[in-house]
């Protein structure tokens, strides 16, 4: 383990495991005087109607991503800076690419908050991104 973390980033979605991965997160980069992404991605396979993923309309996405991240930023008012960033696209492949693209050295993610057969049949972000992350990851649960 590292003796510090610059760039720490943190993923959110609306479980209950997201919301201590930033408490978390945000205790880290106290700790640290590091700086903080918050980083939403609007799962595309929503829109799909994928046999997993029931089908809801983009606005519908939408409305869900903004509560998201106004509770996540509401969570983290004051306590530390942080640069919040939200993306369509496949969660655990755009963790991943924005955790390479910008240089963190470590992501803090909640364990799987998928059920069972979701995960079994789609495969676990938290699992993904432990496997293919470019940096220390840190699941909570």
């Amino acid at each position: 383990m590292r003796d510090e973390y610059k760039r720490i980033l943190v993923a959110v979605d609306d479980s209950d495991q997201a919301k201590q991965a930033v408490h978390e997160a945000v205790a880290i980069t106290k700790r640290n005087k590091s700086s903080l992404f918050v980083l939403h991605i609007k799962d595309e396979t929503m829109l799909s109607g994928t046999p997993l993923a029931l089908t809801i309309s983009l606005e519908d996405l939408e409305e869900k991503s903004r509560t998201i991240t106004e509770d996540i930023s509401n969570s983290i008012n004051e306590e530390v800076k942080f640069e919040l960033h939200s993306f369509m696209g496949n969660p655990k492949k755009e963790i991943v690419k924005f955790a390479k693209e910008n240089n963190i050295d470590l992501i803090v993610i909640g364990s799987n908050s998928k059920g069972l057969i979701n995960r079994m049949l789609v495969g676990s972000t938290t699992t993904y991104v432990v496997s293919h992350a470019p940096c220390n990851v840190m699941v909570v649960k």
